[in-house]
């Protein structure tokens, strides 16, 4: 037997530490800069937009990740 047979001819894919580190990072610093950004009377549209593609950017690292991409 060989790993083929065990693994029915799929391998497993290879998970790349750094989008879990950066998906986490920019989740957390996007998270933390929309609720800066909201708790201001001021609106600052392009602060909220940008932060929101900071946590956008975090869950694709994050899926890439846990999808082996």
């Amino acid at each position: 037997m060989n790993n083929e047979e065990i693994n029915n001819g799929d391998p497993k894919p290879q998970r790349n530490k750094w989008s879990l580190i950066l998906g986490i990072l920019f989740l957390g610093y996007g998270s933390f800069r929309l609720y800066q950004k909201l708790q201001t009377s001021e609106p600052d549209t392009f602060g909220i937009l940008l932060a929101i593609g900071f946590i956008a950017f975090g869950i694709y690292d994050l899926w890439k990740y846990y999808k082996g991409v």
